[in-house]
């Protein structure tokens, strides 16, 4: 295994807090707590993962209401909104290892953003499920893209 340097920590924190762990393990250094230590660094790598994930969900929530709750939209809304891809950005240009998990990443943040969405819409559970789609109504690319403002959507049922 090559060994890591300060400018592979500059380049990809993500990538470099999984190849020091996978070094732990593989090396086990005695003078080391090297299996708390792996956990450890493994664990501020899924920090990474959710802190990414979470600015996605925060980013379908608003784009959700942006869509399905026109008449309410707010300039906190586009602030959110630009504020959210604007982090995601800035989180993949310090940890570009992390693109590979965006697919992942944004299925699960949209789970939890429809919740949400619905929720912060006042509606009950059974209407946001008749409201809001399943599955993300848009790609991802689309999603990340500071130029994509959603079109209003029907406010009717969705089962057409």
């Amino acid at each position: 295994m090559k060994a890591l340097s300060e400018a592979d920590f500059e380049r990809d924190y993500y990538d470099w807090l999984r190849r020091q762990a996978v070094s732990l393990r593989y090396h086990k250094p005695a003078f080391l707590d090297w299996a708390n230590l792996a956990e450890e660094l493994e664990a501020m790598a899924r920090n990474e993962e959710n802190a990414l994930a979470s600015f996605i969900e925060r980013l379908l929530v608003h784009l959700l209401k942006w869509a399905y709750t026109p008449r309410k939209r707010s300039g906190s809304w586009e602030a959110s909104i630009a504020n959210s891809r604007d982090e995601i950005a800035d989180r993949l240009n310090q940890s570009p290892a992390l693109k590979h998990k965006l697919g992942e990443l944004f299925e699960r943040a949209y789970v939890r953003a429809r919740r949400t969405a619905g929720a912060e819409m006042k509606l009950r559970k059974h209407e946001w499920e008749a409201k809001i789609p399943a599955a993300c109504p848009w790609p991802l690319v689309r999603v990340l893209d500071p130029d994509f403002w959603p079109a209003e959507k029907s406010t009717g049922d969705n089962r057409h």
